[in-house]
């Protein structure tokens, strides 16, 4: 019986406490009817509580993604002056909060950390603020 295998796209998800948080667009509507309900559209976020992060893994598992839980979510945090225009950053970050003269972004994945810092921002690293003296909220950012 022949086999073959399906390289899995892999999602970033962070873990904010007892929740975990992703950013994803699914072009399949029955997938993301079986997400629905973890779905924060005001956000533009999927929010999963701790004790059902393995059902979605399955879930995503059987449409081919990957769950991968961020260990060093300041690696995915980008800055920019909060008086250029950062629309485009916005887009795909999970969370956003004003620090100083920056805007914080934690963004969804390497690749948009790449293309954040195309468009001008800066490494979280390479600016004098630190991770320990930002505390995210899921619930306002």
């Amino acid at each position: 019986m022949p086999t073959f295998d399906v390289e899995q796209e892999r999602i970033t998800v962070f873990e904010f406490g007892q929740t975990y948080l992703f950013k994803q667009y699914f072009d399949k509507d029955d997938l993301f009817q079986q997400l629905d309900k973890y779905y924060d559209s005001d956000k533009y976020r999927f929010e999963v509580p701790g004790e059902e992060l393995s059902e979605v893994r399955q879930i995503l598992n059987n449409f081919f993604y990957d769950l991968e839980v961020a260990d060093q979510p300041q690696e995915y945090c980008v800055v920019q002056n909060k008086k250029v225009d950062s629309s485009d950053i916005l887009r795909n970050s999970l969370a956003h909060q004003r620090r100083k003269n920056y805007d914080i972004f934690l963004m969804k994945d390497e690749i948009s950390v790449r293309q954040a810092i195309e468009k001008g921002a800066s490494s979280l690293k390479k600016t004098d603020l630190d991770m320990v003296s930002i505390q995210w909220k899921i619930d306002g950012s």
